[in-house]
């Protein structure tokens, strides 16, 4: 099958800084119990929905991989960041653990309550499923609750703003920033939604899907607008209509796009760029066929210099029609509707850790550790962590010994091949002289009864007449 084309020319492509400030994401499983999860499975196929385009859709854990294993790979494939799933083999509670590579810092959150995205499925009434066209780009996030600012007068709730900033900070760079100057709206299609409540401090998040449809004209003039651009959507049916015009002015029966009441406050009043590019080439379409301008044209000479001089001004007064003509353009009445896609989380902050998973806490909800514990906990770190770089160098040397013999090894090995070579070279040698020498004595005997006749034998039993 051939391979298909892609636009280059119209299409901007995106260098390799842009790339590289691209967040890349991966969604794993860690654990035997979490790996024999078949609803934790199904949540973590669903997570990586959310996360597309820029994550790895096709990973594939086994039990034998370690957290090590994909914080290996993070580096060689551009990952900035790691959703880990787990679930604890004594009480069976699933946490997850959002990871910054390659330095940290580590999130942990308890899942109180998720949804998976089928379960959602089977209480809409029409549920929506996502095409590859819908996850192009990344989902427009939204965060609701936090508190960033800091207040002067609380001095103890500080910890907890200094974490709060640290959770908001990793939900922003989870996603690339939006530019509002080159961004089109077009390619909003998802909404990832990570709202807070203040009274009990969990994390809700919903990922929806946004439908935008035209509010003023009725269903069946947008049936026939979709089925001029698309030839498989039907066409409405018009044996009970009289002309065609009953069916346009006809806005008692399925007058709105949606299929249910739209409420006032999804309605939103939006101009198009569609409607503003064609105003513009209407005005220059006018002006060019005025006959002010052909007037104009006609007293020109016919030198070179003056043709150009006309162009110019032409070009001139074409500009100044466009930006002068200040007509309004009437903005275009459209329903905004959000579909949940699923999956449902209900997360609750458990701590917060130096590293990937290893390291100091820096801020724990449930614990609290005077000035003097915490600096016992420093030193059993420090202590910790010089007792692990000692090991290393330890390490470091064995396998550099262990490396020098089996070169040694090898060494001697190739030596006494080169002996056995020698010899064999030796017997070979002898082997040939040997040879070589039964060759000349077989000739020596030959060439001595060269003389005898061959036919001496010939007339011994002759018959006797």
């Amino acid at each position: 099958m051939a391979k298909r084309r892609t636009k280059k020319r119209t299409h901007v492509q995106q260098t390799e800084e842009d790339l590289k400030g691209i967040p890349k994401s991966m969604v794993i499983r860690v654990g035997q119990t979490s790996l024999s999860n078949h609803s934790l499975n199904q949540l973590v196929k669903d997570f990586r929905q959310i996360m597309q385009p820029h994550t790895a859709i096709k990973l594939k854990e086994r039990k034998s991989n370690k957290l090590k294993d994909f914080v290996v790979m993070c580096g060689p494939l551009g990952v900035s960041h790691l959703f880990i799933f787990t679930q604890s083999e004594k009480t069976g509670n699933v946490s997850l653990k959002i990871a910054r590579t390659p330095q940290g810092p580590t999130i942990t959150f308890q899942v109180t309550d998720y949804s998976l995205g089928r379960d959602i499925k089977k209480y809409l009434r029409r549920p929506k499923s996502l095409n590859k066209e819908d996850v192009l780009d990344p989902p427009l996030l939204v965060l609701n609750g936090f508190n960033t600012i800091k207040k002067k007068d609380d001095e103890s709730n500080a910890a907890k703003e200094n974490a709060e900033k640290v959770v908001v900070s990793m939900f922003q760079n989870i996603f690339p920033p939006l530019n509002p100057a080159r961004t089109q709206l077009n390619t909003i299609k998802r909404v990832f939604m990570i709202n807070k409540d203040q009274e009990t401090g969990e994390i809700t998040m919903r990922h929806y899907f946004i439908d935008i449809k035209d509010v003023d004209i009725s269903k069946n003039l947008n049936r026939l607008y979709k089925s001029k651009h698309n030839l498989s959507k039907s066409v409405p049916n018009l044996h009970r209509k009289e002309d065609i015009s009953s069916l346009i002015l006809d806005h008692d029966l399925n007058a709105y796009t949606s299929e249910s009441e739209v409420d006032d406050d999804a309605i939103v009043r939006v101009v198009d760029k569609k409607d503003i590019r064609g105003k513009n080439i209407n005005m220059v379409q006018k002006k060019q066929s005025s006959p002010e301008n052909n007037d104009e044209d006609g007293d020109i000479n016919m030198d070179g210099n003056a043709i150009e001089e006309n162009h110019d001004e032409e070009e001139s007064i074409v500009k100044k029609v466009v930006v002068e003509d200040d007509t309004p353009v009437v903005p275009r009445k459209k329903a905004i509707r959000l579909t949940e896609l699923g999956p449902r989380l209900t997360l609750k902050l458990v701590k917060i850790e130096e590293g990937i998973c290893s390291g100091k806490v820096l801020h724990h909800e449930f614990v609290e550790k005077s000035s003097a514990e915490v600096r016992i906990l420093e030193k059993r770190h420090a202590a910790k962590m010089k007792l692990k770089e000692e090991r290393k160098k330890e390490q470091e040397a064995n396998i550099a010994k262990k490396k020098a013999v089996k070169e040694a090894k090898k060494q001697r090995k190739l030596e006494r091949r080169k002996a056995r070579e020698l010899e064999q070279e030796n017997e070979d040698g002898e082997n040939k002289q040997s040879v070589e020498s039964s060759d000349e004595s077989d000739s020596d005997s030959s060439d001595h009864y060269s003389d005898v006749p061959e036919d001496l034998d010939s007339d011994l039993y002759s018959d006797v007449e």
